[in-house]
C-alpha cells in the first residue's frame, strides 16, 4: 500500500511524498517496516537522500501533506540519532525515523517524459507519537487538496499541452473544494492555481 507522507531530511526540507510499504499483512506504517520512496531528479529531497543515510517520515493532515508542496517553510524540530539531527515537523501526528537501505538510480520514462529516479528503500527504525490526530468526519476538500498538490507539483516537468490539462483538472477539483472546504482549504487552492 502507498501513504502520502511528508518527508523531512536535510536542513529543513520537507516534501509530501508517497511511501511504498513492503509488509502487506499490515496497513500502517510502524517499527521495522520496509518501506520505498520513488524519488525525481530535480528536489531538494533526491539531492539530500542521495547522500544521508536518515530521513523523518512525517504522518500529518491532507492540508500539512498539501502544504508541504510549495515550499519548505515549516515548524520544525530535531530528532537526534546516531550522531545526526534530523528535521521533523511538530505538527505532525507520528513521526518515524528511517534508516537507508538501498539506492538505486534508474532512468524513467513516463507520460511527463523522461528523468532519472532514485528508487529508496529504508526501515523504519523509531517513531515517537507526538499529537492524536483529530477525529472528525471525512470532508472531501482532504483528498482533493492532496491531490491538486499533486498535480501542481509536475506543472513544471511536462509541455504546455499537458500543463493545460492538468491546469484544468486542478481547477475542477477547486471547484468542489470551494463548495465543500474551509477557508484554509480554500486559500491553498487559490495559490496552486496561481
Amino acid at each position: 500500500m502507498k501513504f502520502e507522507v511528508v518527508i523531512t531530511s536535510g536542513k529543513n526540507n520537507r516534501a509530501p511524498i508517497g511511501v511504498f510499504i513492503k509488509d502487506t499483512k499490515k496497513d500502517k506504517i510502524d517499527n521495522n517496516k520496509e518501506i520505498i520512496l520513488h524519488l525525481y531528479e530535480g528536489s531538494h529531497t533526491y539531492d539530500n537522500l542521495k547522500n544521508e543515510d536518515y530521513f523523518i517520515i512525517n504522518i500529518c493532515s491532507p492540508y500539512l501533506i498539501a502544504e508541504s508542496v510549495l515550499d519548505d517553510n515549516g515548524n520544525y524540530e530535531y530528532f537526534d540519532y546516531n550522531n545526526h539531527s534530523i528535521p521533523y515537523l511538530k505538527d505532525s501526528y507520528k513521526i518515524c525515523l528511517a534508516k537507508i537501505n538501498d539506492r538505486k538510480i534508474i532512468e524513467s520514462k513516463n507520460e511527463y517524459g523522461s528523468s532519472k529516479l532514485m528508487i529508496v528503500e529504508g526501515t523504519i527504525i523509531s517513531e515517537k507519537e507526538l499529537k492524536s490526530p483529530s477525529f472528525e468526519p471525512y470532508n472531501r476538500a482532504e483528498g482533493l487538496i492532496v491531490e491538486m498538490a499533486v498535480l501542481y507539483s509536475r506543472l513544471n516537468i511536462v509541455d504546455d499541452e499537458k500543463r493545460k490539462k492538468i491546469k484544468e483538472e486542478m481547477e475542477n477539483y477547486f471547484k468542489t473544494i470551494k463548495k465543500v472546504g474551509s477557508k484554509k482549504y480554500i486559500e491553498l487552492g487559490k495559490k496552486f492555481l496561481e
